[in-house]
């Protein structure tokens, strides 16, 4: 366990941890696979259904024969990543190796986030979502209630592994 942030409100615990959200580490992933499956390095590349340039995601249905729970699986995959990597530059979607992919992807989400042009739909807006959906309303009051509580019941917050002290 790490000192000092089990108390601490869920988008500080990131920052200080250095982490993105689950929901964007996901996103990420799901690229990464994308990436994967345009190159030929993915069992996976039957599921994406690629323009004819093979640098965007289309959404139309392959012609392949193809199970019906296997077919739920491409589209849900499929729309879920389309957006995201349509919206990528050519630069990242083209790089010769996954590590290059990889930092290429993070290279362009630190430059549109210093341009200030975050919020037009990238995967890393999903952490922003998140935090907002997590952190709205009463957040901070409930938050100050729960440490309390965990204070004056340690056995809960070491059955829990949070660090309290």
């Amino acid at each position: 366990m790490i000192e000092g942030v089990g108390l601490l409100p869920y988008s500080e615990r990131l920052q200080i941890l250095q982490l993105t959200t689950l929901a964007e580490r996901r996103s990420r992933g799901d690229l990464i696979e994308v990436y994967k499956a345009s190159h030929g390095l993915s069992q996976l590349a039957d599921v994406f259904n690629f323009s004819r340039s093979g640098l965007n995601l289309v959404c139309k249905p392959g012609k392949s024969k193809i199970s019906k729970l296997n077919r739920v699986k491409r589209n849900f995959i499929n729309e879920r990543v389309m957006s995201f990597w349509n919206r990528l530059p050519i630069e990242v979607k083209t790089a010769p190796t996954l590590n290059i992919f990889k930092s290429n992807l993070e290279a362009f989400k630190i430059k549109t986030r210093e341009l200030g042009t975050c919020g037009i739909g990238n995967f890393w807006d999903i952490s922003d979502e998140v935090i907002n959906r997590i952190e709205s309303g009463n957040y901070l009051e409930n938050k100050l209630k729960h440490n309390i509580f965990l204070k004056d019941n340690p056995l809960v917050a070491k059955k829990k592994f949070i660090n309290i002290y």
